[in-house]
């Protein structure tokens, strides 16, 4: 999410299985450590206890954004924290304040990133498939099953990450019943996964918004891989931009302090029989973020937990129930 850049699975060490990105946060003022392919040289990493992760998880995505890297394990017996450094001094001033150790990656390490994440294709409901490479992408004998192409070295998210794939099932199951010329709003795009995803489902107007630059340029390139023609990519902050209509859908995978924040610009730029979809909430995050939700007048109607992470569904409360809860 700036200079960095967020990707799935950074060490060679690491079983392609295990990796998760964190999800994008737009937020103001950043610290990050910048790279690019040609620049990324080290790994700082860390096998922190809940707890530390619990408290320090926020502080360090808001000062290095998309460097930064959780790793879930699928027995669940431990996290990985790795962000990526582009010299060996950045890598060390992380080891002297946090502990952990430092690795150096090889010369060719994204040319072999790619070649590990060529997974099985990811089936979301009954009508999308997602591929990470156009060689695998077949088309469908039905005309309801959509296919889309999010290639792994795009590097902010194939839908493989709990959150992301959290969010693209409820999306594909609460899009059944919109009609008509409905709108959906993707904060935080990433890969642009989710709004290509909403275009598919039948969006006539998709807004995608990402603070970071590389993002919209991923994204952008994305939809065009898939002939996404509907959505419109603004590279800008949630908290500042000017949204001049409402959206049927909303879709938000970011931090729960960014998603508590927003919950007024979310209210807002709701329709009143819109969905709010949100995750990248810890579990240990649930009943804060939840009590913020509903303290704004939202009720949740659905929620998801997969792993360490929960995904939830909410809608505007009827004015009709406010001024009853008003008077009680």
């Amino acid at each position: 999410m700036k200079s960095s850049l967020a990707i799935d699975c950074l060490s060679k060490n690491a079983s392609k299985n295990d990796s998760r990105q964190i999800p994008p946060l737009p937020l103001r003022p950043c610290y990050p450590i910048g790279y690019t392919p040609a620049t990324l040289n080290y790994i700082w990493r860390k096998h922190p206890p809940a707890k530390w992760l619990s408290h320090h998880v926020e502080d360090l995505e808001r000062r290095f954004r998309r460097s930064l890297v959780l790793i879930d394990y699928p027995d669940n017996s431990r996290v990985t924290l790795e962000i990526a450094c582009s010299s060996i001094h950045a890598a060390q001033k992380l080891q002297d304040e946090f502990g952990g150790k430092i690795l150096r990656l090889e010369p060719d390490w994204l040319q072999g990133f790619s070649k590990e994440n060529r997974k099985k294709p990811l089936r979301i409901g009954s009508r999308l498939i997602v591929f990470n490479s156009p060689n695998q992408a077949r088309p469908s004998s039905s005309r309801n099953v959509h296919s889309i192409v999010i290639p792994a070295e795009a590097a902010f998210g194939t839908g493989e990450h709990a959150t992301t794939a959290m969010c693209l099932r409820l999306l594909e199951r609460y899009t059944r019943s919109c009609q008509g010329d409905w709108k959906m709003l993707d904060a935080g795009t990433g890969s642009g996964i989710l709004a290509i995803a909403g275009s598919y489902f039948g969006a006539g107007r998709v807004l995608a918004i990402d603070t970071d630059p590389l993002a919209c340029k991923t994204a952008k390139r994305n939809a065009r891989l898939n002939g996404s023609r509907k959505i419109i990519f603004f590279q800008t902050n949630i908290f500042t931009h000017k949204f001049r209509e409402t959206f049927d859908i909303i879709v938000a995978n970011l931090f729960s302090q960014v998603l508590i924040e927003a919950l007024p610009i979310w209210r807002k730029h709701l329709s009143p029989e819109g969905k709010l979809i949100f995750s990248g909430i810890l579990r240990t995050q649930e009943r804060e973020t939840f009590r913020a939700v509903r303290d704004k007048d939202f009720r949740i109607s659905d929620i998801c937990r997969r792993g360490k992470w929960v995904a939830a569904v909410a809608q505007r409360r009827s004015k009709r129930v406010l001024d009853r809860a008003a008077h009680v």
